[in-house]
């Protein structure tokens, strides 16, 4: 039974379909009768979507929304970057010659979404609190928590972002041991400080006190 005509071939496809529907026909038996798409059939059937959107749509996707926003942030080779970063990451081998292997080196798989539900949809460094920038993937590194060579693996738990600069300062430190060089260094800046400011006051003295002083004739 075809209700369309070669007068009306395209006019009444939605109240062909709806009719059929009415009489209990599935999609696959409406699309062998009128050679039309399952597609076409769910879009006249359902609220004008598809299928598989409206199926979609139904299920409540807070991460695809957050990795929407995420990617929303940065230009597609942005993104494109961000993933290959995220690949580099998994495939780290302890003790290799190269930075990275061929083969994914995790326990546990995870994908780009999963690291977007973890460094949040507006990045900042672990490390230092600055705005990472993801159009610029020159400026910002995925960080092992606890470097490969001192027994840290790939797995999401132990990935962290970060800018690059702290990046290469923390190297092959534990975060422990890199906060105590920072503390070092900072604590040796302000002694050098003093020393300076200590030379300035001196130099002042002496100057005042050869100004103060009568010359001998």
């Amino acid at each position: 039974m075809n209700l369309r005509t070669s007068n009306n071939k395209y006019k009444r496809r939605r109240e062909d379909i709806l009719a059929l529907r009415r009489q209990g026909l599935s999609y696959r038996e409406i699309q062998n009768e009128l050679g039309c798409s399952k597609g076409t059939i769910s879009y006249h059937c359902g609220k004008k979507q598809s299928e598989k959107k409206r199926v979609k749509d139904s299920i409540p996707r807070p991460l695809c929304k957050k990795v929407v926003r995420f990617k929303s942030r940065c230009t597609r080779e942005g993104w494109r970057n961000f993933s290959n970063k995220v690949k580099c990451f998994k495939r780290r081998k302890r003790g290799s010659r190269t930075p990275t292997a061929f083969r994914v080196n995790v326990d546990k798989q995870y994908t780009c979404a999963d690291v977007v539900e973890k460094v949040g949809v507006k990045p900042v460094c672990y490390l230092t609190g600055k705005k990472i920038n993801l159009d610029e993937p020159s400026e910002y590194s995925l960080d092992h928590r606890l470097p490969v060579s001192r027994g840290g693996k790939n797995e999401l738990e132990n990935l962290e972002i970060c800018v690059h600069q702290a990046n290469q300062a923390k190297a092959d430190l534990t975060l422990d041991e890199f906060y105590k060089l920072c503390e070092d260094v900072l604590s040796w800046r302000n002694k050098l400080q003093k020393r300076i400011k200590l030379k300035d006051k001196r130099k002042r003295f002496k100057d005042f006190f050869k100004k103060t002083t009568p010359k001998e004739k």
